[in-house]
């Protein structure tokens, strides 16, 4: 029976579950984790499948699809018992910046807060499980729209923290997009604004986060540029 080829879908478990035609690309799975570097850039043009590659690797990794052999099996990543071993072991923590497309550095900071605080609602969970201080607690419940940039470059730090002492794990965190917004600002004359921001983001998330067991951001331009 012909499999049905499914344009512009960019989930994994969808693509599975309907029985579409996927070419394996699972070994990147393999190759990454056996990299052992902290944080990957994939830097390809669009329409390079990024998406539906990190989309895999949350789907391999994250507790929520724990048990969800059948999604895998017959996949090159399920042939070593190392890898089966670990399938939904691992928190992640998923955010992307696809539509983070603004003309006002004003409205892109009230986008990226309120992406970041959906992001904190889906562990909400998190403040009744008596793991975090009232600190802590003030910290995470101040993460909205309305937040500071300041809270909003820091907020994944924390987020990483308490997943890690939820879990007794360190999360991975996938990053789609990374320099929409940075495009954005650059075309639309806030490019100071923008960056100032995005370093401290950047830097806090991925770069001198104790709590990050790996990061892998996509994009179109090189860090560099």
């Amino acid at each position: 029976m012909q499999r049905p080829v499914a344009i512009g879908v960019q989930s994994f478990a969808k693509l599975r579950e309907n029985s579409c035609f996927y070419v394996d690309k699972t070994h990147f799975i393999k190759d990454w984790w056996e990299g052992c570097d902290e944080t990957t850039l994939i830097a390809r043009p669009r329409r390079f499948g990024k998406t539906l590659t990190l989309d895999t690797v949350k789907t391999f990794f994250s507790p929520e699809y724990a048990g969800r052999s059948e999604l895998f099996e017959g996949l090159s990543v399920w042939n070593e018992e190392k890898y089966r071993s670990i399938q939904g072991t691992i928190p992640v923590v998923f955010l992307s910046f696809a539509n983070i497309k603004k003309i006002r550095f004003s409205s892109l900071k009230k986008e990226i807060c309120l992406l970041l605080s959906n992001i904190y609602s889906d562990y909400e969970f998190l403040l009744a499980s008596n793991i975090l201080t009232e600190a802590e607690k003030v910290q995470f419940r101040n993460i909205s729209a309305d937040m500071s940039l300041d809270e909003a470059s820091s907020s994944l730090h924390y987020l990483t923290k308490y997943i890690t002492r939820y879990y007794n794990k360190k999360p991975i965190v996938l990053l789609d997009e990374y320099d929409t917004p940075l495009q954005e600002a650059w075309l639309h004359g806030y490019w100071d604004d923008a960056i100032s921001f995005f370093r401290d983001f950047f830097n806090s998330t991925f770069k001198t986060n104790p709590w990050l067991e790996r990061g892998l951001m996509t994009g179109i331009t090189r860090i560099s540029k």
